[in-house]
């Protein structure tokens, strides 16, 4: 009994750590969601974005394997062959953001190459 007086007392302070701890950094809230901020703002879906949400939270092997159709269609017949495959990490980009591949294209080079290498270091934690 004096056991579970302990737990009811901790809890509480446990509880508020992990929830500050979640407001102050994203990534400890859902793993499966990335924070990208971009040096140049560009427009995704009609409005302007000075950063880039990536969330994988419902990424399948479906959608995996339909990035690597559409790249076949596309003539790449190699498909998704890796994760060091550009237009195949560009895809999951824009699969995880909910755009189209053409606007993040958009991206300064910079912003672009650290978007692509986001998503390519996901992939290789996961």
């Amino acid at each position: 009994m004096k056991i579970e007086q302990q737990n009811e007392q901790v809890l509480p302070e446990v509880q508020e750590a992990v929830t500050n701890q979640e407001a102050t950094n994203p990534k400890v809230a859902n793993p499966n969601r990335i924070i990208v901020p971009i040096k140049k703002t560009i427009e995704i879906n009609g409005s302007k974005v000075d950063e880039l949400v990536l969330d994988f939270t419902e990424l399948t092997g479906k959608d995996i394997l339909d990035i690597d159709t559409e790249l076949r269609m596309e003539g790449r017949p190699a498909g998704f062959d890796s994760i060091y495959n550009q237009e195949a990490m560009l895809k999951l980009a824009a699969r995880g953001i909910g755009c189209i591949p053409p606007e993040l294209e958009k991206l300064h080079g910079a912003d672009f190459f650290e978007l692509l290498l986001q998503v390519r270091n996901f992939f290789i934690q996961w």
